[in-house]
């Protein structure tokens, strides 16, 4: 039985991905890494120094300094000193950065319903229990 819910799930996550990757294509002309770090930071939901975004997005610090500064110059994200350790900056998003996240989840939303509009009323019944399902039960696979 292992086995079977093994190779389910390994077929699963391909699709999730490809299905999301398609609602997401051309939303929010960002890269792959810029669009990481602006949601990261929008689900954070307050300002956070360098070490904090490498760490937590797993993304060498050099290459987010980069990432940073064509966010900034492109007015999605401010710098700020850390006031608590002067070494440090604070990266925030400006409220470009917050409207833009808005938007593109809008967007995914609207794409997402339309397609789910081409299931029939019983398979979009199906389609809901079978994702709230597999949210509860991979929680409590997680839950120490």
């Amino acid at each position: 039985m292992i086995e079977e819910i093994a190779k389910e799930y390994m077929a699963l996550i391909p699709n999730v991905f490809d299905s999301f990757s398609d609602l997401n294509k051309g939303i929010a002309g960002l890269s792959h890494l810029q669009n990481h770090v602006v949601e990261y930071l929008y689900m954070q939901k307050r300002a956070l120094n360098l070490k904090d975004i490498s760490k937590g997005l797993n993304i060498a610090k050099q290459q987010l300094t980069n990432i940073i500064k064509d966010l900034e110059a492109g007015g999605y994200v401010t710098k700020a000193p850390d006031t608590k350790d002067r070494r440090a900056v604070l990266v925030s998003l400006t409220p470009k950065g917050m409207e833009m996240v808005n938007e593109k989840w809008t967007r995914i939303y609207q794409k997402f319903s339309g397609q789910v509009a081409k299931l029939s009323t019983e398979e979009q019944f199906d389609l809901k229990y079978a994702l709230h399902k597999t949210n509860i039960l991979l929680k409590k696979m997680c839950e120490e």
